[in-house]
């Protein structure tokens, strides 16, 4: 597999079960990568283990909600690796459980500068390097809980279906620079952040609510990314790819 030979990809939230498995697909495909993390433990396994294996990427550890972050991402794609062709903005903070009546204002903004404000940053400073390089592919992480709801989740609901509806915007004004825009969203997938809620990972898949009766696999989320990125896309645009295992069918 080589679609993405030649490439340049930044993906943010790169230390995580998802990210990582993103990270990894994009270089397997041919890619290279500006991984981007809070977490420079877990963002220098990715980046090792891409390394390691032939692959080139390189570490950010920075916090995705300081403007500067997506500078300094956009200034190493150029400078470093010689382009700008993806962009998956993948970052997630949580909070625990709780009707809207129970969260904090500082927590609140918190989570929308991660899992929403820090795509709007990345895009900003992306998009005028992808125009000059003559294009590129955009790709928000969102979720099926941008879709439908679940109780204690506003925040994640709120930011998932802001995601989903900011890449159609996107998708709008940038297409004449070719540039295209799409949204993914996962179901429940086995990752360590899923699973840590649960005593088991046998009892994490009881909770899975899809179709097909399991949670989805990082790799499965990967693949899916892999695609959009690709000139296998290359007429879609505006569009949310949804891999969630049936669970938004009933």
């Amino acid at each position: 597999m080589n679609r993405l030979g030649g490439k340049v990809a930044i993906v943010s939230g790169a230390g995580g079960g998802i990210g990582s498995a993103i990270c990894h697909r994009l270089a397997l495909e041919g890619s290279s990568i500006i991984c981007v993390d809070i977490n420079e433990n877990t963002l220098n396994e990715t980046v090792h283990s891409i390394n390691s294996n032939n692959g080139k990427s390189i570490a950010l550890a920075r916090d995705v909600s300081e403007e500067q972050t997506a500078e300094m991402a956009v200034q190493l794609a150029t400078e470093k690796l010689g382009g700008l062709d993806i962009l998956v903005n993948n970052a997630v903070y949580d909070l625990p459980l709780a009707p809207l009546t129970e969260i904090s204002l500082e927590d609140w903004r918190r989570t929308m500068d991660v899992n929403l404000n820090s795509a709007f940053l990345m895009s900003k400073h992306c998009i005028p390097k992808m125009d000059e390089y003559g294009g590129g592919s955009i790709i928000h992480i969102a979720s099926q809980l941008g879709r439908t709801a679940r109780p204690g989740r506003p925040w994640y609901c709120a930011a998932k279906a802001g995601l989903i509806n900011l890449a159609k915007a996107m998708a709008l004004d940038h297409a004449a620079q070719n540039i295209r825009v799409n949204s993914l969203s996962p179901g429940p997938v086995e990752t360590n952040r899923y699973l840590s809620n649960f005593s088991s990972s046998s009892e994490a898949q009881k909770t899975s609510n899809t179709l097909l009766d399991r949670l989805g696999k990082p790799d499965e989320i990967a693949a899916g990314v892999a695609f959009l990125a690709s000139d296998d896309a290359s007429f879609m645009t505006g569009s949310d790819l949804l891999i969630d295992g049936g669970y938004t069918v009933p």
